[in-house]
């Protein structure tokens, strides 16, 4: 033995980093406004429908574009026997989703059909929901778990101005383990969701900016969050990986 974590320590050392997680569980979690920011993973929407039906919040904001998770997303919902028309919005799928499967009021929903980042996601959803009337004081933020950390970061930042308070509703917190074929997801429902290369550059990506340095979005880089702080054991677990080389092969 030798004391170094494994592989798959790590990994899901960067994964619980990246999701945030806030300490409350999800159930106790109440708000005015769920927004749910553009991403390839149809359970989130169950999840936010969950949430409105069991009364945690009144309004979803759905925002979210085309962008580089919308091909995912129509192939996710496929698998599922849901097939949308091309040439849609993440937001618009959805809320069409929403609409067919759980019947919710067209006006529980929201929608922000152009950004194509987390940026735009933030500072779109802002006007959106300033041009309504009061801001919500409590807002709950959803997207992939590997962007979940940098979504409020964003959010915070783009909202720096108003007294609202963010939480991380992260429903399902993505765990690896070691599989005969690769990596498996301790929680079935997550296999088969994202390509391996396209999960790889999630993580990976997000690593590089949330590192506070002239790469990052921290005030050293280009400014597009604040200052986060990465604990060294995070930091060393991908540093780890990267010079492994490491690829990850997601079990399909």
């Amino acid at each position: 033995m030798t004391g170094e974590p494994s592989r798959i320590a790590d990994w899901n050392c960067l994964l619980d980093f990246l999701a945030d997680p806030d300490p409350q569980e999800c159930s106790e979690l109440k708000a005015p406004t769920l927004i749910l920011a553009g991403n390839c993973l149809p359970f989130l929407v169950d999840e936010a429908a969950k949430a409105y039906l069991n009364q945690q919040v009144a309004q979803i904001v759905l925002v979210g574009g085309i962008g580089h998770a919308t091909k995912y997303l129509y192939k996710n919902f496929e698998k599922q026997g849901f097939l949308f028309e091309q040439g849609l919005s993440e937001s618009e799928i959805c809320a069409r989703y929403l609409l067919e499967k759980y019947r919710l009021p067209e006006q529980a929903l929201l929608l922000e059909t152009k950004s194509t980042n987390c940026g735009e996601n933030a500072s779109f959803s802002y006007n959106l929901l300033k041009a309504q009337g009061p801001l919500p004081e409590r807002v709950l933020l959803m997207n992939d778990p590997t962007l979940q950390r940098r979504t409020k970061a964003t959010f915070e930042k783009k909202w720096g101005n108003e007294s609202i308070h963010f939480y991380n509703y992260v429903p399902i917190l993505p765990q690896v383990t070691e599989s005969t074929k690769g990596f498996n997801f301790s929680d079935q429902r997550l296999n088969d969701l994202w390509p391996s290369d396209y999960f790889q550059a999630l993580v990976f990506g997000e690593m590089v900016r949330l590192k506070d340095d002239a790469q990052g979005y921290g005030p050293n880089g280009t400014g597009f969050i604040g200052h986060a702080d990465i604990p060294d054991k995070v930091w060393s677990a991908y540093l780890r990986l990267l010079a492994m080389n490491e690829k990850v092969s997601l079990k399909r």
